[in-house]
């Protein structure tokens, strides 16, 4: 009785200390990693995800467009099943860590052909960087307005984020190309943080999805402005969408506060029943009359608005289960004239 007590007792010792071993080595996994199979690089990404917290990963190779998911393999802790777009095993990495060095070995999925796997920890956040350092901007579209030429760009592989690029080689339209190019460039990195994330929290055939895009608004001798509207959803609580609109000066290249464009007092939080709070909600009234639920909710400001040709374009703040009462409200120059500052009246001359 006492022989059998002790194998039991030994076979739960050892049982538990595997469980122990897999625990710390998904610890030291979960974490961003660089390095190759063969002599092939690649980026790895290993996070605890889904209601058991359990440890997905994901990887690429080079700078390519295509993410292998990495699942544990059922049964041996240190094994990885690869499957690619398709969810077939393309091969299986087993894989060893300690610190901030990971090795192992890459097998195909027949066993016949293996490759030993290197790499070293990078921290959190630059999965994307090798990729994003891999993509060229290319010309989607040339366009003009009032005389003005530009161009819309895209990045193969991640057509659904746009971006913009002004002609012309005056020092504020290289200033207003250099923090359009950035932003582009930041969105594109999103997308691909974006898609990675989903497909580790959600898998391949549950839904996520990344759109950016710029547009061109206005543009005249003083000031350009410059559209965007975007919507996400990478496995969070509900997709976020919204739209805006960036104006920059022609001259200095730099984004132009156009709130001060407005008197003092309506700068920022705009009352519905002040004199301009008023004309806003009358216009949005005509825009949707009988929406009575959206006039309760919405609030006013003064803050990111934008100019356009028509007039001062506002845009009314609400929580997300009311985003659908967000919509662009022009208020006509006619009847923006008492609202404007000083500033606001001379600046208005280049629209009108």
């Amino acid at each position: 009785m006492m022989k059998r007590l002790f194998v039991l007792l030994v076979v739960l010792t050892l049982t538990l200390s595997g469980f122990a071993q897999a625990a710390d080595s998904d610890d030291c996994l979960a974490k961003t990693w660089k390095g190759t199979i063969g002599n092939t690089p690649i980026t790895l990404w290993f996070e605890f995800e889904g209601e058991g917290a359990s440890l997905v990963g994901i990887y690429y190779y080079g700078s390519g467009p295509v993410d292998l998911l990495l699942i544990k393999d059922a049964g041996k802790p240190d094994r990885w099943q690869e499957l690619d777009a398709r969810d077939k095993i393309t091969g299986y990495l087993t894989l060893s860590c300690k610190g901030n060095v990971l090795s192992g070995v890459w097998s195909s999925p027949d066993g016949l052909h293996t490759l030993p796997v290197k790499a070293g920890s990078h921290g959190a956040g630059p999965y994307s960087k090798q990729r994003l350092d891999g993509l060229k901007p290319v010309i989607a579209e040339r366009s003009s307005i009032g005389g003005f030429g530009y161009e819309i760009l895209a990045a193969k592989d991640f057509k659904s984020v746009g971006g913009l690029r002004l002609a012309g080689t005056e020092r504020g339209i290289e200033n207003i190309n250099n923090a359009l190019g950035k932003d582009f460039r930041a969105k594109l990195d999103e997308a691909i943080e974006c898609f990675a994330y989903g497909l580790m929290r959600r898998g391949r055939d549950h839904g996520y999805e990344y759109e950016y895009s710029m547009s061109m608004i206005d543009w005249n001798r003083s000031f350009v402005v410059i559209g965007s509207i975007y919507s996400q959803y990478c496995g969070g609580i509900h997709p976020l969408s919204g739209s805006g609109a960036t104006t920059y000066s022609v001259r200095t290249g730099k984004p132009e506060n156009v709130s001060l464009w407005l008197i003092d007092g309506y700068r920022e939080n705009i009352p519905k029943e002040s004199a301009l709070g008023k004309i806003i909600m009358e216009i949005y009234r005509q825009e949707d009359p009988d929406n009575n639920e959206c006039l309760k909710v919405i609030e006013l400001s003064g803050e990111g608005i934008w100019p356009t040709g028509e007039g001062i374009v506002f845009q009314p703040v609400a929580s997300h289960a009311y985003s659908s009462c967000i919509v662009d409200i022009t208020v006509p120059y006619r009847k923006m004239e008492p609202y404007l500052s000083p500033a606001g009246k001379e600046n208005a001359k280049a629209f009108r």
